[in-house]
């Protein structure tokens, strides 16, 4: 929305935050969304860490806020602390939180209480869109911010709460490094038993994230191979076995079926039929007589070598 709509209700604030709408974007409304976030974001952009949402706060169809959820931190002393779990457990659930990693009121948008109704509207339907597009559901909703900038009064306005302060490290290509710059850890439970069951020794089967069949017709199915034959191949042309658009279809379908790992994405491969795995691109093994997937340590290398952003970008367009 341009500054000049929001004049007109300066002195109506409270018809306006009761008309905000949260919701998730649109396919079409992606690259605005991520050129928003790039340019007025302190932080930049590049992308969201794996499981994420996009999410516009909108007043009468203008945008008014961007938000942008992703996968849950590794590890956070504090939040774990907090939780109170054993480390098998936070590896077995660490998907049911959520990590609200960016949020954007975007310029010349200066409303009170605006930051935390946002949040308010979106904690109310992160549930079920996050179901509806991962296959599970979250429980926790976390956030770290950075106290040389913000006092995260919005986060404390919403209810949530404050565990503590981290020390300064971040991670990148899978080593830690310290930067300096301590961010205030903030969780809030979105289940009144999030607490509980992010412990508990025996999880709920509803919280257990399951490997689903393959329900893909053959024009999607198509439609993957060929966006997939513009991505480039990371590994040396020696020893190559499997075509590494057949290991990524794979992989992908796995995942949207529900796969959380290296070993589920096999295991999901190996229950396929000859027939799938023909579609799939899968390689014909002459003495076997029969397509075989990908084994986990083909997966895993794959994976780790080419260009995760390249593969989201492609997938998304």
């Amino acid at each position: 929305m341009n500054k000049t709509s929001f004049i007109a209700y300066n002195n109506n604030t409270k018809y306006l935050l009761d008309s905000l709408a949260v919701r998730p974007i649109k396919s079409d409304e992606r690259t605005e969304w991520d050129n928003l976030m790039s340019r007025y974001h302190y932080l930049g952009f590049n992308s969201l860490v794996g499981e994420s949402i996009r999410y516009v706060a909108e007043f009468e169809s203008n945008w008014v806020a961007l938000l942008g959820w992703s996968a849950a931190a590794l590890k956070c002393r504090h939040r774990d602390r907090w939780i109170g779990w054993t480390q098998p457990i936070q590896w077995q659930r660490l998907h049911l939180i959520a990590n609200n990693s960016r949020f954007l009121i975007l310029p010349g948008i200066h409303i009170p209480n605006l930051a935390s109704k946002i949040l308010s509207l979106n904690l109310k339907r992160i549930k079920k869109d996050w179901e509806y597009i991962h296959g599970h559901p979250v429980i926790l909703a976390e956030t770290f911010v950075d106290i040389s900038r913000f006092r995260g009064t919005c986060y404390k306005a919403a209810n949530w709460t404050y565990v503590g302060n981290t020390r300064g490290f971040g991670r990148s290509a899978k080593r830690y490094y310290h930067h300096g710059q301590p961010k205030a850890v903030f969780v809030r439970p979105l289940h009144k038993f999030a607490l509980r069951w992010l412990k508990e020794p025996i999880a709920k089967s509803k919280l257990i994230k399951k490997v689903g069949p393959m329900h893909f017709k053959k024009k999607q199915i198509e439609d993957l191979i060929n966006t997939l034959k513009s991505i480039p191949d990371p590994r040396h042309k020696r020893g190559k076995r499997h075509r590494s658009i057949s290991v990524l279809a794979i992989s992908i379908c796995a995942v949207l079926c529900g796969a959380r790992s290296f070993a589920a994405i096999a295991e999901w491969g190996k229950h396929r039929t000859q027939n799938q795995l023909k579609r799939l691109w899968c390689r014909y093994d002459d003495k076997k007589g029969c397509y075989v997937p990908p084994s986990e340590p083909t997966i895993r290398r794959l994976l780790q070598s080419v260009d995760a952003e390249i593969v989201d970008q492609a997938i998304y367009r």
